[in-house]
């Protein structure tokens, strides 16, 4: 018997036409879902929402230093928070009037370094905070680190909770707990109310940019050179799967039926004689993708994506679900990939040109994605090719980003582009959040 089953078959092409949720569209009220409890809004790491609201115009946020972390819209509010100072906003929708901002430190900002979504429900907002350097080789993150909790209306600070090392990853929210992963290598559980550790855990290694996906009580999560599946009701590790591979920037993507998806980097020394022979003609750092049975954490196939120059920083290439398809583009390739979810086989590549690292949203039968160099992209999610508009003019990229730090390859990274109500919402390195609404991609004539 296949893993995907002939009604998953069946219901593949809906999902990819229509990936609204149910349980989502039923309990919004206003723009956004009325939740938004894990790393893009679900495990798939597919960030599509639509209840019919009118889309946006295009219309761009300014916030007060780099965006890194992937917007979150939730009823009619948009919420980001910056890079290095760790400011936070809230953005009114539709108007997109600032609700609140950095303007008040001692309780709008965060400590450190915001890379997380600011996740919220149930009247709070949750966010992690820390910075990408070492306090030793165990331990990744200086200065203050850890989560903290925040009143949507004001932006006023309920609690903070410190941790060894930094807070980097989204949290996740399950039950009754706040889930985060440190750069110290711990699994904490939180009580959401209060911020009071509830239990924790020792994984394999530091978890950098990798935030945890939680599907059916189980969380999964890269930590250094493994991927970790934690049963959160046991509050023990499930499996590990082991590779010397960096999977610690990889937020992993859980399809409905049972399967992770995650990408690791390896070093060319790293390779076995069997690899090295079948991939002589690549050099530099190798990007592989795996799928993994998420019961087990049995390796079900896994392919070489590419190779290419060390990556200053995110060595990611976040992968999303969705139907029988997985979605991928890479920092090492330049170049924009689609898999058979259950058998591995490469659909097709598309090169951009330029280096992806956040995850992309399909819709509609479409992929969108954003490059390093600050441009979106559209293409046919079935053969990966770009849509050409009634006239038999094609659809080019969509230039939405730039950069303050003086790269080239900056914009649009590491956080990707999130869907709501057919309007695309992605955060820049350029101090914006960007809306564009999809049929500016569709076609532009």
């Amino acid at each position: 018997m296949t893993r995907l089953s002939l009604f998953s078959l069946l219901i593949a092409g809906c999902l990819l036409a229509t990936p609204v949720l149910a349980t989502e569209k039923a309990e919004k009220e206003g723009f956004g879902p009325s939740r938004w409890t894990q790393y893009r809004l679900n495990a798939t790491n597919n960030a599509v929402f639509d209840n019919g609201a009118t889309p946006l115009p295009r219309m761009t946020f300014r916030t007060g230093d780099q965006v890194r972390a992937t917007p979150v819209v939730v009823g009619d509010a948009l919420y980001i928070g910056n890079h290095a100072t760790g400011g936070m906003f809230r953005f009114d929708l539709p108007d997109g009037k600032v609700a609140w901002d950095d303007d008040h430190p001692w309780f709008r900002h965060a400590p450190n370094w915001i890379h997380s979504d600011m996740i919220q429900a149930d009247g709070r907002i949750f966010v992690g905070y820390g910075n990408r350097a070492f306090q030793s080789a165990e331990v990744r993150g200086t200065g203050e680190s850890g989560v903290m909790a925040v009143n949507p209306e004001n932006g006023e600070t309920l609690w903070k909770h410190p941790t060894r090392g930094e807070v980097m990853p989204t949290p996740a929210l399950w039950k009754d707990a706040l889930y985060i992963v440190t750069g110290g290598g711990r699994l904490v559980a939180l009580a959401p109310a209060s911020g009071e550790r509830l239990w924790s855990l020792d994984l394999p290694g530091w978890v950098s940019m990798s935030s945890p996906a939680i599907r059916d009580g189980v969380l999964y999560v890269g930590a250094l050179n493994s991927v970790v599946a934690v049963d959160l009701e046991r509050q023990e590790i499930l499996w590990t799967f082991d590779e010397d591979a960096t999977f610690t920037d990889v937020p992993p993507a859980v399809s409905e039926d049972g399967v992770v998806v995650i990408t690791g980097m390896m070093n060319a020394s790293l390779l076995d004689e069997a690899q090295k022979r079948r991939h002589a003609s690549h050099r530099g750092y190798f990007h592989f993708i795996y799928a993994l049975d998420a019961a087990s954490g049995e390796l079900l196939w896994s392919d070489l994506l590419g190779s290419g120059p060390h990556q200053d920083n995110n060595t990611s290439g976040a992968p999303t679900i969705a139907g029988d398809g997985v979605y991928v583009g890479s920092p090492y390739t330049w170049s924009f990939f689609a898999y058979d979810l259950e058998s591995g086989e490469r659909r097709w590549e598309y090169p951009v040109g330029a280096k992806i690292k956040g995850a992309p949203a399909i819709i509609d039968g479409k992929v969108v994605f954003g490059d390093t160099a600050g441009f979106l992209h559209l293409l046919d999610a079935e053969k990966g090719q770009v849509p050409v508009c009634d006239s038999g003019r094609p659809v080019g990229k969509l230039k939405v980003g730039g950069s303050t730090s003086n790269s080239q390859n900056a914009a649009l990274a590491p956080g990707g582009p999130v869907v709501v109500n057919r309007t695309v919402f992605v955060g820049s390195q350029d101090r914006f959040v960007h809306a564009v609404p999809l049929k500016m991609l569709e076609c532009r004539e």
